[in-house]
C-alpha cells in the first residue's frame, strides 16, 4: 500500500493542485471571423501561446481550430495543402462541432466527456462557453481529475483532514528524512470515548458535527506544520516534528504538548464526549511503524484499565 500512496501522492503534485470547476483551467480564447484567410491563421499560429482559435459561426456558437489541424490542413493531410489554403477561409477547416461546456461546468463531468470522445478530436480541447469563448486543454482536465480523485481517496470526506493511509505515508516520510538529525517526532492519538453513543442519543448529524469541531481543536492545540488526520471512526491522529533538543527538553515539551491538547479536547457542549488522548516520541522508538505500535499499545492498554472495576 506505501507504493500505492507514493503514486498517488506523485500524481496530485504532477496535477498541480484540486480544482472543482472548468473556470480554475480555462484561458481566454482568440475568436475570429469564418472568412478569415488561412494565410493570417498562420501568423497567429507562430505564438507558442495560441494552442487553439475559436471561429466564429454566430454570437451563440464557435468551431474549432486547434494547432495539430491547422499543421494537417497545410500538409495536405486534410485534402487541401498550403497553395490551395493560403486564400482560402478558415470556415473551410474548422471543426464546428467541437465538444462545448458551459462556464461552471464541474472538471470531473468535463474531463469524463472529454475522454468520452473518440478519432481524432479525442484530445482536442475543450471549448467553454460563458459571458467570453474560453477553451482548456484536454490534458489540464485528465491531471485536474486525477488531483480531485486522489484527494478524495487519501483524505476523509467529513473533516476534509487526510486518511489514515497518507498519515502513515508522511509518518514513515519524516521518519526517513529526520534519521541522523536532532530533530524528533511525537504522535498524538486521540480516541473518542463511547462515539456509538453520540450516535444513538443525539443522532449522526450530532455526531459528524462534533468530530469536525474537534478536528478544529486539535488542529488548532498544535504547532504550525503539525499533520492532522483522521485515522478511524473514532480517531483522530497527530504527527508533529520538534526541533533539536536535549532529551530532558524534549520530555518537557512532549508534556506540554500533551497539556494543550488535552485542555483543547476537552468536552466544550452537553453532546460532547470525553477523549482518550496519548504519547508516543521516537525517543523510544526506532521508526515510523515502531511509533505507531507504541501509541496503539498505550491505547489499548489505557482502554483496558478503564474496563477494570475500581
Amino acid at each position: 500500500m506505501s507504493n500505492d500512496v507514493d503514486m498517488l501522492v506523485r500524481a496530485a503534485r504532477v496535477a498541480g493542485g484540486v480544482h472543482r470547476l472548468v473556470d480554475d483551467l480555462a484561458a481566454d480564447l482568440t475568436v475570429v471571423e469564418p472568412q478569415t484567410p488561412m494565410s493570417e491563421v498562420e501568423v497567429l499560429f507562430r505564438s507558442p501561446h495560441v494552442a487553439c482559435l475559436g471561429v466564429r459561426r454566430d454570437d451563440d456558437h464557435v468551431g474549432l481550430l486547434t494547432r495539430s489541424r491547422f499543421a494537417d490542413a497545410q500538409t495536405g493531410r486534410l485534402g487541401f495543402g498550403r497553395a490551395v489554403l493560403t486564400r482560402r477561409p478558415i470556415a473551410e477547416v474548422a471543426d464546428f462541432a467541437p465538444l462545448v461546456v458551459d462556464s461552471g461546468t464541474g472538471i470531473v463531468e468535463a474531463a469524463t466527456r472529454a475522454m468520452e470522445r473518440r478519432g481524432s478530436a479525442r484530445y482536442d480541447d475543450v471549448v467553454v462557453r460563458g459571458s467570453t469563448w474560453a477553451s482548456v486543454a484536454t490534458g489540464d482536465l485528465v491531471l485536474s481529475l486525477v488531483a480531485s480523485l486522489t484527494t478524495r481517496s487519501l483524505h476523509d470526506p467529513l473533516t476534509r483532514l487526510p486518511g489514515r493511509e497518507l498519515v502513515l505515508h508522511t509518518l514513515r516520510s519524516w521518519s526517513t528524512m529526520l534519521a541522523g538529525s536532532s530533530r524528533r517526532l511525537v504522535l498524538l492519538v486521540a480516541d473518542v470515548d463511547d462515539f456509538g453513543a453520540l450516535n444513538a442519543t443525539h443522532g449522526p448529524v450530532a455526531a459528524d458535527d462534533f468530530l469536525v469541531r474537534l478536528a478544529g481543536r486539535l488542529k488548532a492545540a498544535l504547532p504550525s506544520g503539525a499533520l492532522v488526520g483522521r485515522t478511524g471512526s473514532d480517531e483522530l491522529m497527530a504527527v508533529v516534528m520538534v526541533a533539536g533538543a536535549t532529551p530532558e527538553q524534549f520530555e518537557q515539551h512532549v508534556a506540554q504538548l500533551r497539556r494543550e491538547v488535552d485542555h483543547a479536547l476537552a468536552p466544550q457542549r452537553g453532546d460532547d464526549r470525553p477523549v482518550r488522548l496519548v504519547v508516543a516520541s521516537d525517543l523510544g522508538a526506532t521508526h515510523a511503524d515502531a511509533l505507531v505500535t507504541q501509541a496503539l499499545a498505550r491505547m489499548h492498554a489505557l482502554k483496558r484499565r478503564e474496563r477494570v472495576p475500581a
